[in-house]
């Protein structure tokens, strides 16, 4: 993950911009990722001053994620900015999610981290299918099915286990 890596030690005050690909490849390097494909275009500004980094991160693209209700895969776009500050130095400060602290001796910061949690960030918390013109989802029709066919069944049976609670009396 060395191409993650940006080195600044050597860079003069000013702005840099990079410009990274993420792939499928680079998701496989964190065990336990929801995501396995993707491709995502990252634009990194650098601002560099004398004890201090400003990285702006643009993120643009698509990952492939599993619908919460059919189970299939489906396509979906990010697009996500982010900012954080790196400050380089030894010192007591508050770290945050958008604030960190190095130590004077590192030479490079590596921002594959930061790229992975910006991507989960950008994910809606329900991943389901997107909907037509209609407002009907594309998820699997035989799922769909199936499920509303559960959902219509009434449970008319208790469970005998139940009744023992009735006879408490509750104070």
């Amino acid at each position: 993950m060395d191409q993650f890596s940006i080195r600044f030690t050597n860079l003069k005050p000013g702005a840099y911009h990079y410009e990274l690909l993420i792939d499928d490849k680079f998701f496989e390097n964190f065990s336990g990722s929801e995501i396995k494909q993707g491709r995502v275009n990252v634009r990194i500004e650098l601002q560099k001053q004398v004890k201090m980094l400003v990285l702006d991160f643009k993120l643009e693209g698509t990952v492939n994620l599993i619908c919460d209700r059919c189970l299939d895969d489906f396509d979906f776009s990010i697009f996500s900015t982010n900012k954080l500050v790196v400050k380089i130095g030894i010192g007591k400060i508050e770290e945050t999610d958008e604030i960190i602290m190095i130590p004077e001796t590192e030479h490079k910061i590596n921002v594959a981290q930061f790229i992975y949690e910006y991507i989960h960030l950008a994910l809606p918390p329900k991943r389901t299918h997107p909907e037509d013109e209609n407002g009907f989802p594309f998820c699997n029709k035989e799922i769909i099915e199936k499920l509303k066919e559960h959902k219509n069944k009434e449970i008319n049976e208790v469970d005998p286990r139940w009744d023992v609670l009735k006879n408490l009396n509750l104070n």
